[in-house]
């Protein structure tokens, strides 16, 4: 018989190279979230209002100003009394001897008078002087200021009822009615619970504690020792000596003669005819 060959034996699985294997890709590595940061705290800010334009009609009241009490605290009123007395009296005695004794150690000749300034009626005229540039004091110190040196040494403030200073206005109508309360009405009315003379009234002011309080006077006395020694700097000790020898010998005469003057006004007043 013939010898038949037997069949080969079926191909096995053949290896496919990595480079023709379609591999699907790598899975990427799980990244770590990000924790979330703390946010600043904010206040809301409020909505801006929308004002919308004034109707025809609408009263639109006026700006309120400030104001101050008209019945002050003052203490002992007879010692508040006579505080505003002594503080305007004094005021008046050291700014008119200051000026009087610059104009008496520095001018020889008054200029308006012509006068010799060591004679008595020189004197009396350059003193003069002296007291109107003192009131001329007095009323600009309490225009802007509010006070003056011996009001600072009392601890007294002037206040004007309505706005923030006193003004010209309001300064000089209490000054002029300043010899109307002197000699009638003045110490009266001051005694009275709303503690103000004429002169507040009509000029709108009061007259209360000092709002520097307790520094008041220290800064009153200290100011009161520099303008008393502004003559000894501008004129010389030498000079101004001698003007306070002056006020020492022509001073008698003046005031005899303003008391003979006031004797005869009451005499006229008493006896018109």
């Amino acid at each position: 018989m013939p010898r038949v060959k037997a069949a080969p034996p079926p191909p096995g699985p053949r290896k496919i190279p990595d480079a023709v294997v379609d591999r699907p890709p790598p899975r990427p590595e799980p990244q770590p979230r990000p924790q979330p940061q703390p946010q600043p705290r904010v206040n809301p800010v409020p909505p801006t209002p929308q004002w919308s334009a004034p109707v025809g009609g609408t009263v639109i009241p006026p700006p309120r100003v400030a104001t101050v009490t008209t019945r002050p605290i003052v203490g002992n009123p007879f010692g508040y009394v006579c505080a505003r007395f002594f503080a305007f009296a004094f005021d008046v005695a050291l700014v008119a001897g200051v000026a009087t004794s610059l104009m008496y150690s520095l001018i020889a000749i008054n200029p308006i008078t012509g006068l010799p300034t060591n004679t008595q009626r020189g004197f009396d005229a350059t003193l003069a002087i002296g007291l109107g540039v003192a009131l001329a004091y007095v009323w600009v110190a309490e225009a802007f200021l509010g006070t003056t040196i011996w009001k600072l040494v009392f601890g007294l403030h002037v206040y004007p009822v309505h706005g923030r200073i006193v003004g010209f206005g309001r300064a000089f109508l209490r000054g002029a009615l300043r010899p109307i309360d002197v000699l009638i009405v003045g110490g009266v009315m001051a005694l009275l619970p709303a503690r103000r003379r004429l002169g507040d009234l009509l000029g709108g002011t009061v007259v209360a504690p000092s709002p520097l309080r307790a520094f008041a006077p220290l800064i009153g006395w200290i100011l009161v020792l520099v303008l008393c020694g502004i003559p000894f700097i501008l004129a010389g000790t030498e000079r101004t000596l001698a003007s306070i020898i002056a006020f020492g010998e022509f001073g008698p005469g003046l005031f005899a003669r303003i008391w003979l003057d006031v004797q005869l006004l009451l005499n006229f007043i008493g006896h018109p005819h």
